[in-house]
């Protein structure tokens, strides 16, 4: 994704990461690694149990900034990850559809994009 990777200070044994991320030298594609920092967990499971017994199925990620769901790749793995914490992954397709409906033009976070005097309703 085209954000950054948010540092993870410790996860439970009983997590299951999905996706491992690595900083870069810059936010584009061609940016090269930053290897003075650790590659951090990105997306993973985890089982919980609640005081009554029952077991819930969780699924976190550190992704989601409004442009990385220009990603189909991330669009898939939540929509897949949905299906997943209600117990429906045998329902899961090969390949889940995970087109954009209407136009999606997000702005990049930070740098200036902000919107001055912009409320819900001019996004209609």
């Amino acid at each position: 994704g085209p954000t950054d990777v948010y540092s993870i200070r410790s996860l439970t044994p009983d997590t299951r990461v999905l996706v491992f991320g690595q900083s870069s030298h810059g936010m584009t594609p061609t940016s090269p690694l930053s290897y003075d920092k650790s590659i951090m967990p990105v997306a993973w499971t985890k089982l919980y149990k609640n005081e009554n017994g029952k077991t819930a199925r969780i699924f976190t990620t550190t992704m989601g900034a409004s442009i990385d769901f220009k990603s189909e790749d991330l669009r898939r793995l939540l929509v897949n990850a949905c299906y997943w914490a209600a117990g429906l992954e045998k329902q899961i397709p090969k390949v889940s559809d995970v087109t954009i409906v209407g136009e999606y033009n997000p702005a990049m976070y930070g740098n200036g994009g902000y919107k001055k005097d912009q409320t819900p309703a001019d996004y209609k």
